[in-house]
């Protein structure tokens, strides 16, 4: 079990990473259009590269920022529940979230797919292949599905999951804080 942890762990980090990558190259890609500006040269297909980015620089650090409590989680009503009910609140949460991203995965996935299929191209002034920004978001939203399973086997299992443990990690630091 320790290798698939560690396996896992690493395909979350792996997203992150490549998230922190392509939301770099977008201020990459804006100083060069700036630069450019300056000596009146123009970066064709820029704009469609920029947006390709933001998607993928969104959908692909899921994964890690959902395993490191980096999420917004609400808990008004789960936070005062105690118990068989936060079991089953939990469970029931988890199980929702996990059939949603597996949908959204899969959507995405196919319509990366079809886009290869048909070698569908961008509408912008450069004909980029579409299917390889697309796969991007398929990867990031399917390593979110993977890490929303991971969290509802490991509650399953009576573990904690992550978004727990990253909480009551952070409560910790905060107490030690105002020591």
């Amino acid at each position: 079990m320790g290798a698939l942890r560690r396996g896992l762990d690493l395909l979350y980090l792996a997203g992150g990473i490549a998230g922190a990558i392509t939301l770099a190259s977008i201020g990459i890609i804006i100083a060069l259009q700036v630069i450019g500006r300056q000596f009146g040269v123009s970066l064709d297909g820029a704009d469609d590269l920029t947006a390709f980015a933001v998607a993928s620089s969104a959908l692909l650090p899921l994964a890690y920022a959902f395993r490191n409590g980096a999420h917004i989680r609400v808990d008004l009503i789960i936070g005062h529940v105690k118990g068989a009910a936060r079991t089953g609140m939990e469970t029931l949460a988890l199980v929702l979230s996990t059939g949603l991203a597996g949908f959204l995965a899969y959507a995405v996935a196919d319509l990366a797919y079809d886009s290869w299929q048909f070698e569908d191209v961008a509408q912008g002034t450069v004909p980029w292949l579409l299917w390889v920004p697309q796969s991007a978001c398929a990867v990031g939203c399917t390593l979110f599905a993977l890490a929303l399973l991971d969290d509802l086997v490991v509650h399953l299992a009576g573990g904690t999951p992550s978004y727990r443990r990253a909480a009551e990690v952070s409560a910790l630091e905060r107490a030690m804080g105002e020591i």
